[in-house]
């Protein structure tokens, strides 16, 4: 991973110590077994296990990884601080605690030069519980009806072409701010394409969207971008 990068995998990590490790080796040699020049840029969001420590020995142990502590912000402040150091042709936010092989990033790399936007959609909802999926089936309805913006899956991995994703002003800084990016990258006229990809196990925990204070902070969120996003100027074309 010494050429210029033609991939910057950004990973915000709060509170991962039990997962960190494995999974950060993981990806590492996901992106070697592609042969793909790529960076891993992992911004510890104000974790206060030990996570700074290990991210810090991982820094050491493998070429190519870039590590940032900061305040925490959230995993939009995390992906924000990430692609503002990033040097890759495109940018991908990788969860920290989702199992990393190859051929997960590869559907994302085979539009790469075709499209500004690339949108995972899973095939299948991996260790949901009948509530979150529930969320997972309403919240594109929501962002369709709210923005007009019609993908399959808002909430998952997505990559983004850099010089693009640079272009736009974000103001969320929780999981809102994945639709917030899809939505003000449609505005600039960004080329989307939609991949089918798969969701695997978490590497271990409980997800945070299973919580129902996460579910109501992400509603909440998506409703105060809407309200200042209906009140600006409106470019040619858009709804």
């Amino acid at each position: 991973m010494s050429a210029a990068p033609a991939l910057s995998v950004i990973v915000p990590a709060y509170n991962e110590e039990a997962l960190l490790a494995d999974a950060i080796r993981r990806l590492h040699g996901a992106l070697a077994e592609l042969r793909l020049p790529a960076e891993i840029l992992l911004v510890n969001d104000g974790s206060r296990d030990r996570t700074p420590e290990i991210a810090d020995a991982l820094a050491r142990e493998l070429p190519g990884l870039v590590v940032a502590h900061q305040a925490n912000q959230g995993i939009g402040g995390a992906f924000r601080t990430g692609a503002a150091r990033a040097t890759g042709d495109y940018l991908i936010l990788w969860p920290a605690d989702m199992p990393a092989a190859a051929e997960d990033l590869a559907p994302y790399v085979a539009e790469f030069g075709r499209a500004d936007v690339i949108v995972g959609c899973r095939r299948r909802r991996e260790g949901y519980n009948p509530l979150m999926l529930f969320n997972a089936w309403l919240y594109p309805k929501l962002v369709a009806t709210l923005f007009g913006l019609r993908v399959r899956d808002v909430n998952w991995i997505h990559a983004y072409r850099r010089e693009s994703f640079l272009r736009i002003r974000l103001t969320q800084r929780g999981i809102p701010m994945l639709a917030e990016a899809l939505v003000r990258l449609r505005d600039q006229g960004a080329r989307f394409a939609e991949v089918e990809v798969t969701m695997k196990a978490r590497l271990g925990g409980v997800p945070s969207a299973s919580r129902l204070r996460v579910m109501w902070r992400t509603l909440t969120g998506l409703f105060s971008f809407w309200w200042q996003w209906r009140r600006e100027p409106r470019p040619a074309g858009r709804p």
